[in-house]
């Protein structure tokens, strides 16, 4: 049994208690409970196919209901590049010809009982199937439902929290959510929680599936920037002094929790070598990519606020989008890439405007970087995820920038270009 095979063991017993078991076609490993013959078919051994295998489930698709499998096929699919597009129709035709479960072997049994299903279906007072995303591993990975009526309409999305770190992200996106709700976003939909409770000891919500689909495409420039500005009024944008911001504070606590990591040495000392300059500070989403934000002309559409923050310099989701999408080609490259195009961003006239000089671009992107590879080690993802390394990339972008800075600040002052520091 290899370590995704484990994880999909081990996350069967969080979702299914009543009993889950890996196993072929054609088998089956947990036969019926006769004394459950009229529970109103909690007693039905469930099969699900784990794709593309149980050595590498990406997604879990019940078996039962092909219109419900390929929905949950074009769900999770990325379409961004042709061979994503390529990829996600032939799963699609696979499922919905009723192919797909002679061609992918691999099983998992779901067994007689009261399962993940159920408590959602009376969460919601309706029938729910479940189409699950599991993605690649990190310490983040959390398994993402999608709630389908046996039609296949979206009905929401239930996110379950399965170890210490997942169930304290379900229970902040659970706030973030509700404070969303209470707050004006222009131009922007958020998901409305629909249910917030526990399942088998753990953390659970459920939120409303957005209208994104053919409808909707990636934000343009102008769009994405507009969407972060108007982030960052969840909070009241004021300029500071890093050296004296509240933010600084909470990054250095942060980073005395790292102490024994022989990185953190080094983000603090890069932090301590920043120019101590004055930058606007407001709310971000945390983590904003092309997976979790769609637009069409008039309106965002943005998902996934786990990891909302209030207090941080204004930008840093403009810089987290755009590093995201530099380094889908590869990362060192994309991260040259991101060094130019991050600080284009950063000097548009939009956060211009907003207050951020361009003086401050690069001392911005150092801190950001700086809060990300905090994060990441906080989280443990070292081993896993292509961005994860953070010495192998995050700490010679982060030298050059530092260096950056320094001459962007002294141009600001000259002739006078000497500048205290922020630490």
């Amino acid at each position: 049994m290899n370590s995704e095979t484990a994880y999909l063991t081990d996350l069967a017993e969080v979702l299914w208690p009543c009993g889950g078991l890996l196993g072929r076609g054609g088998e089956h490993a947990l036969p019926r409970d006769p004394a459950r013959a009229h529970d109103g078919g909690r007693d039905r051994v469930r099969e699900y196919l784990p794709v593309p295998s149980a050595h590498n489930p990406r997604v879990i698709l019940p078996i039962t209901n092909r219109y419900v499998a390929a929905r949950g096929i074009t769900a999770f699919a990325h379409r961004h590049t042709f061979r994503d597009r390529l990829r996600t129709s032939v799963l699609t035709t696979a499922f919905t010809s009723g192919l797909a479960p002679l061609l992918l072997r691999d099983r998992l049994h779901v067994g007689s009982g009261w399962t993940i299903e159920h408590a959602l279906a009376a969460a919601l007072d309706r029938e729910v199937l479940i189409a699950i995303h599991i993605g690649p591993p990190r310490a983040a990975r959390k398994p993402v439902l999608l709630l389908l009526t046996p039609a296949g309409r979206a009905v929401g999305y239930a996110k379950i929290g399965i170890n210490d770190l997942t169930s304290r992200l379900v229970q902040a996106e659970t706030q973030a959510l509700r404070r969303l709700a209470d707050s004006r976003l222009p131009g922007i939909t958020a998901p409305r929680l629909l249910h917030v409770g526990e399942w088998n000891g753990r953390p659970l919500l459920v939120q409303e599936a957005l209208p994104v689909g053919h409808q909707t495409d990636r934000p343009t420039r102008r769009q994405l920037l507009r969407c972060v500005l108007r982030i960052a009024h969840l909070d009241r944008v004021a300029e500071r002094a890093l050296s004296r911001s509240p933010y600084l504070e909470t990054l250095n606590t942060r980073l005395d929790a790292l102490s024994a990591r022989p990185e953190a040495a080094a983000l603090r000392a890069a932090l301590y070598r920043l120019p101590d300059i004055r930058v606007p500070f407001g709310a971000w989403h945390g983590d904003l990519t092309r997976w979790n934000i769609a637009a069409t002309a008039r309106r965002a559409f943005v998902w996934d606020w786990e990891r909302l923050r209030f207090g941080v310099p204004l930008g840093f989701d403009a810089l987290h989008y755009e590093l995201n999408e530099c380094v889908q080609a590869g990362v060192r490259p994309g991260v040259r890439r991101w060094l130019d195009n991050g600080a284009l961003l950063l000097r548009d006239p939009l956060l211009a405007d907003a207050g951020l000089p361009s003086s401050a671009v690069s001392t911005v992107m150092a801190l950001y970087l700086i809060d990300l590879a905090t994060r990441y080690l906080h989280d443990q993802v070292e081993g896993g995820g292509r961005l994860a390394a953070v010495d192998d990339w995050l700490l010679p972008a982060l030298n050059g920038l530092r260096e950056r800075a320094a001459r962007e600040t002294a141009r600001a002052h000259w002739p006078n270009s000497g500048s205290s520091h922020a630490g």
